[in-house]
């Protein structure tokens, strides 16, 4: 059974702990669980909001909100994003708008093979799932999973499949985009964790 967020901490507890900017975004250097979920929770109403204004399924909430959420602790984690007195949500929806933008674009467009991405300096998660030199760090945490979040998280984010076309071609054991849309849902929040476990061991 899969775990929600009012079973990893109470809503009480975090807004205590993090009740400043700095002490939300400490939480987030340290890649405290209770601190990413707190901060997912407080920007979760602009997920949705902006989710729908781009004209996206809102069943895409929890992937651009997960995929936003590896961009900040990345961005956290290299020094590329400091604390400079003000909410670190409010970066993380800024992460939220271009990824959300980054959707639609997809949706208009051929997925190109890795070698084809060009370079940008400031590049979001779809970007980093298929750029080439991001690839070998991808597969390995893909690899960390295993199936069947390995699957579906290729199939949608790196094959460039839509749910309705994994269903039709019977790709997974998952015979609904919404049983499909879910499980990859999971699989994000799952794939959030490992990333943050690879950052800080040699073992991942």
């Amino acid at each position: 059974m899969s775990l929600t967020w009012s079973d990893w901490f109470s809503r009480d507890t975090a807004s205590t702990r993090f009740a400043t900017h700095e002490a939300l975004f400490e939480g987030l250097k340290k890649e405290d669980n209770a601190a990413i979920l707190y901060a997912q929770i407080k920007v979760l109403p602009s997920v949705k909001k902006l989710t729908k204004d781009y004209g996206l399924p809102l069943e895409q909430v929890d992937d651009i909100l997960n995929q936003s959420t590896l961009i900040l602790l990345r961005k956290i984690g290299d020094g590329s994003y400091q604390f400079q007195n003000y909410a670190p949500t409010t970066y993380l929806i800024e992460i939220v708008r271009r990824v959300a933008l980054m959707a639609t674009r997809a949706l208009k467009k051929t997925t190109k093979p890795l070698d084809n991405i060009p370079e940008t300096s400031d590049p979001d998660f779809e970007a980093l799932l298929r750029h080439s030199e991001a690839a070998e760090t991808v597969n390995l945490l893909l690899g960390k999973m295993g199936d069947p979040c390995e699957q579906v998280i290729r199939l949608h984010h790196i094959d460039g499949l839509s749910d309705e076309e994994v269903v039709q071609q019977q790709l997974t054991k998952y015979l609904s985009p919404d049983s499909l849309k879910n499980k990859r849902s999971d699989c994000m929040k799952k794939l959030v964790l490992i990333a943050q476990q690879w950052k800080t061991s040699t073992n991942i």
